[in-house]
């Protein structure tokens, strides 16, 4: 009986020992990364996460995205509009800190998840395929510099000044970690400068001048003087703002 027993001791701390190497092994190699783009088509900003491991089970239990925007004391950047990509999740404006002492350029906004219904909702990741999450609008349009916290932000080393846990985070079960988050890529918001407004006042002056020259130009016979005045009013038109 002791020799079984001894055995039977030794299968089984084998097999803990196997479990614990391997979901060691899950948890050095799942993982999922953040992205923040701005579409200029529907004038929003998009979120996006590309997971390196498929989960299984595919259960999310809790997720945080957390923004980074830069601070403006006259004109605060709002998130609205707030819309997941996802069927049954949900997503919504939790936490606010503006302008913290370990960052005073910056405002930080985080997203928390819920869902609604009766079941934890299905994200249906793919390995190493781009995902796109949720997006919202701002009363400030495209921002430059608008991006997501990251792992060695000041304000993110706990204790912060607010007290808070901004931190991005991803904790799903089928990867078995406490934060499947590990970084982000694609950094931050550009913007195209945005095309001047055409004013067509501008222009009414030189299409007057050049409606007067066109007149003239019908009753003139002399070769060199039509020339003279054809250049004229190409010089014009070439001028002219709204073309």
């Amino acid at each position: 009986m002791k020799a079984i027993r001894h055995t039977l001791v030794r299968t089984m701390t084998a097999a803990v020992a196997f479990s614990a190497l391997t979901l060691f092994s899950m948890e050095a190699s799942a993982a999922v990364q953040y992205r923040i783009g701005f579409d200029t088509a529907s004038n929003s900003y998009v979120v996006y996460m590309t997971p390196d491991s498929t989960p299984s089970p595919d259960m999310l239990l809790s997720a945080q995205v957390t923004l980074v925007v830069p601070h403006s004391s006259n004109n605060t950047f709002s998130v609205d509009n707030i819309t997941s990509h996802i069927n049954g999740v949900n997503w919504m404006d939790h936490s606010r800190v503006d302008a913290p002492s370990e960052n005073a350029q910056a405002d930080y906004v985080s997203l928390g998840y819920y869902f609604s219904g009766s079941g934890v909702p299905n994200f249906g990741w793919v390995a190493g395929q781009e995902k796109k999450i949720l997006s919202f609008t701002s009363n400030q349009g495209c921002v430059a510099g608008v991006k997501l916290i990251d792992n060695q932000d000041a304000f993110s080393q706990l204790p912060n000044s607010a007290g808070t846990n901004p931190g991005n985070d991803f904790l799903n079960l089928g990867w078995q970690m406490s934060n499947a988050y590990t970084g982000n890529y694609g950094g931050a918001v550009t913007c195209d400068a945005p095309t001047p407004a055409c004013d067509a006042s501008q222009d009414q002056a030189t299409l007057d001048t050049i409606a007067a020259l066109e007149q003239r130009l019908q009753t003139v016979t002399n070769p060199n003087t039509k020339k003279m005045l054809l250049g004229q009013i190409q010089r014009l038109r070439d001028s002219l703002v709204c073309q």
